[in-house]
């Protein structure tokens, strides 16, 4: 009898009352950024001589592979493949890991599900049991054991079965950029496409960044940008650029781990990006500020009566280009970053003119002059200055480099 065989034996008698319970996640649930966990260094006695690492030894048809981020993971090379990023060096946990592979292998055959060379099961083992999904590469999709309500995995509302199958693609994808090394590779058909979408965006940004200059359709404080004003796609033509040559590197050895995981990264963000357009659906968002997803107007609250009381209406201006920037509660940096930055200029500019003003204000005690317009000044500049203060201490971490689309949303929303 196999070791394998024979360590499945005995784990098929063990009790198995208090493993809990087998539930389906998705990609983007396996906790792996938020984990908490504490490394103990300590010191050795290094034996003379040359040392060699001591080996790790795993079950059969088990390999370990460590993604470039550093992360461990181990992948079992079967008639059903698995992938796991539990520890399987220590045996409570492996013990734990084959009892649930034995279980849902047992429930695959029970709902004679048919497998292929081309399906991969992936677990993560948690304190209530086992999560799970399965992945297909042959159709670049995710699938469960049985039916889920998509709003159980998170999965948001999806237009059609099309449109479900580009999300299923991201979180395909997205378990590749976490799982990159133990496969094979990437087909170079895939890479070429990737290619094929990012040579696209850069030639269609830049046809239209000359067309609408030809146009006279920017203003001079635009007129710096390097995308189109209304491309749908999320990077920037500079950006494009940079990635056209990585991938185009990327091509040449795509079968390399790293590789793959970049591959792989940038094929997750033109899938979410295509989700959110509605990428060959009946109706598709062809421009940024197009608004395909139909939302109940809303009455202008107090806040914005009082500040266009306030401003004498300065404020619409502000509303209306917050409104351009978030269309169908969406965001793209590469449009928010060239707004703040002119609104922070102008708010510190502000801060710095209110300042003098209030310092010149010093020459009323040496002028005579009325005091009620004088205390009406000095309140009114004090204002600004302070409103000037908050506006850029709140949106200054906005500005950087550091900042992302998500910290907009949350804002904004």
């Amino acid at each position: 009898m196999s070791q394998l065989a024979l360590f499945e034996k005995v784990i098929s008698h063990r009790d198995d009352s208090s493993r809990g319970n087998l539930r389906p996640i998705t990609s983007l649930a396996n906790g792996r950024y938020d984990k908490c966990s504490f490394a103990t260094p300590r010191s050795v006695i290094l034996a003379p001589g040359f040392q060699s690492p001591i080996p790790h030894y795993l079950l059969p048809q088990w390999t370990a592979h460590i993604h470039p981020e550093g992360q461990l993971y181990f992948h079992r090379h079967s008639v059903l493949q698995v992938t796991t990023d539990a520890y399987l060096y220590n045996p409570e946990i492996l013990d734990t890991v084959v009892f649930w592979i034995k279980k849902i292998e047992a429930l695959i055959e029970e709902k004679n599900m048919p497998l292929s060379d081309s399906i991969e099961l992936y677990i993560l083992i948690e304190d209530a049991g086992c999560a799970y999904y399965f992945i297909d590469h042959a159709s670049r999709s995710l699938f469960w054991l049985e039916a889920i309500p998509s709003e159980q995995l998170n999965i948001p509302d999806v237009e059609s079965s099309s449109h479900l199958s580009l999300y299923l693609e991201y979180l395909y994808w997205t378990h590749v950029e976490h799982f990159p090394m133990h496969f094979g590779g990437i087909p170079v058909k895939l890479v070429e496409n990737l290619l094929s979408v990012f040579s696209h965006a850069l030639t269609g940004m830049t046809l239209q960044v000359r067309f609408c200059s030809a146009g006279d359709t920017f203003t001079n404080s635009s007129s710096d940008q390097m995308t189109s004003q209304t491309s749908t796609f999320f990077y920037t033509q500079k950006e494009c650029a940079q990635f056209i040559k990585i991938l185009k590197l990327a091509r040449e050895n795509s079968s390399d781990g790293h590789q793959v995981c970049v591959i792989a990264r940038l094929w997750r963000q033109v899938c979410d990006n295509r989700f959110v357009t509605h990428y060959g659906q009946e109706t598709s968002r062809l421009s940024r500020d197009q608004a395909i997803l139909y939302e109940t107007p809303k009455p202008s609250s107090r806040v914005s009566t009082l500040a266009r009381c306030i401003t004498f209406t300065a404020s619409d201006a502000y509303l209306t280009k917050l409104n351009d920037l978030f269309v169908d509660r969406l965001v793209y940096f590469s449009q928010w970053q060239p707004f703040i930055r002119r609104c922070l200029y102008g708010w510190r500019r502000s801060f710095w003119s209110a300042l003098a003003i209030i310092i010149l204000h010093g020459f009323v005690l040496f002028v005579e002059c009325e005091p009620l317009l004088a205390v009406v000044s000095a309140s009114l500049t004090f204002t600004s200055l302070f409103t000037s203060l908050i506006l850029v201490h709140r949106y200054d971490r906005l500005e950087s480099d550091d900042a992302c689309a998500h910290d907009v949303v949350s804002l904004l929303i």
